[in-house]
């Protein structure tokens, strides 16, 4: 990840992995960790002496990615914080074997801090978050959009190339964007989707701050829209509504009930 742009570090890294580990007597068990599974790279790729547990393949570890449901609770009545709030910002992530998996570092500092908020925004995760969403690929705006009114998209992640710098399409930035903890991923249904509070504020907020003007512009729409509702104000509602739909359904679409329902989420 330091040297993500130095293709011939990265071609000597793994060449020197596949000399001192692959078919060598000497190495009974080698344990590695990190972010992102092992880089493809060609021939390179040929890594595979490794099991490889991931956020989008976990198997028999998904327990131990995070606090489970139970370890929450636990920590809720021991620190006397509110279950509920604990569950609506730190949970969201799923695996085929345990449905509810807390983000462990959020979930740590909120007990410590007695406050439930984002304790992302220092990391550097979050500057990439706003790199990643500026990209200018089909359909990325659109997949943004979706999940931050609460929807999932579809993805494939077999195009990813376990790296930061080769991206050819939404999917690829969506599957790191996996990785690097900021979406979940159904793998029965082939979804992704903004797991949870923490998690989606930091989307508004790199939104706000990036060079996506039409996603800021979303926000805003999506926060006047939740405060007309909030105010009961009808006619707000529906002029923000067939403004929108106006604005994103072509004309031969414009009596479609799944483009209108495309406007609402």
């Amino acid at each position: 990840r330091e040297n993500r742009y130095n293709i011939e570090a990265q071609t000597k890294y793994l060449d020197f992995l596949r000399d001192l580990l692959k078919d060598q007597t000497y190495v009974k068990l080698a344990y590695m960790t990190g972010i992102l599974p092992i880089k493809k790279y060609g021939t390179h790729s040929a890594l595979n002496i490794f099991r490889e547990f991931s956020m989008t393949e976990p198997k028999r570890l998904a327990e131990y990615i995070g606090f489970t449901e139970q370890e929450v609770e636990d920590l809720c009545v021991r620190y006397d914080m509110d279950f509920s709030e604990a569950k609506r910002w730190y949970d969201g992530y799923q695996f085929r074997r345990i449905s509810h998996i807390y983000n462990p570092k959020s979930v740590v500092d909120a007990m410590l801090d007695g406050e439930f908020h984002s304790y992302w925004s220092s990391t550097e995760t979050y500057e990439a978050l706003k790199v990643y969403i500026n990209m200018n690929f089909d359909g990325l705006k659109d997949a943004i959009i979706m999940m931050l009114g609460g929807a999932c998209c579809k993805v494939n992640i077999g195009t990813f190339t376990n790296d930061m710098v080769n991206f050819e399409k939404k999917d690829d930035v969506l599957t790191l964007l996996i990785h690097l903890g900021y979406l979940a991923y159904k793998e029965e249904t082939r979804e992704v989707f903004i797991p949870n509070e923490e998690v989606r504020s930091e989307f508004i907020r790199a939104v706000k701050e990036g060079r996506r003007p039409e996603l800021a512009k979303a926000v805003k729409i999506s926060d006047d829209l939740l405060n007309a509702t909030i105010k009961m104000d009808e006619d707000r509602v529906a002029q923000i509504i067939e403004t929108m739909h106006m604005a994103e359904t072509s004309p031969k679409n414009y009596n479609n009930e799944q483009a209108l329902r495309y406007v609402i989420i």
